[in-house]
């Protein structure tokens, strides 16, 4: 993809049931998380629904794969729960490094109002299928 090029959109909810997976997994157990009132989403949620892997239009050629490199995060709002969650992706900037493609992802996760949640910088270099 080229510099200003988007990943279609992902929308979606974070339930209490889905919250308490991720939970349970990481063993946090944190009341912020469990508030009966205001309960708010584990950040790992966000950041693995947040991957492009998670795009409707993420797709590789066969045999290549996506290379995690580099990552800056900014968790700016709690993302409540219920609420539905957007993601957005755009290739910022693309690169070639040692004979490899990189590009960078200007990565967003807002809420159904509007109020951004999450900022993501993500570097990613891809490997292409080995010759025989």
């Amino acid at each position: 993809m080229a510099a200003g090029e988007c990943f279609e959109p992902l929308e979606f909810v974070v339930t209490r049931e889905l919250n308490e997976q991720y939970l349970y997994a990481c063993e946090d157990y944190n009341p912020i998380y469990l508030d009966t009132h205001n309960p708010v989403a584990h950040p790992g949620v966000l950041l693995n629904m947040s991957n492009n892997t998670r795009s409707p239009s993420f797709l590789l050629p066969e045999g290549w794969s996506e290379i995690h490199a580099a990552e800056t995060t900014e968790y700016l709002n709690p993302a409540p729960l219920y609420k539905r969650l957007r993601v957005t992706w755009e290739v910022i900037e693309r690169y070639e490094k040692r004979g490899r493609p990189y590009h960078v992802l200007d990565i967003r996760v807002t809420d159904e109002d509007g109020v951004e949640i999450l900022r993501r910088k993500m570097t990613n270099t891809f490997a292409a299928p080995k010759r025989p």
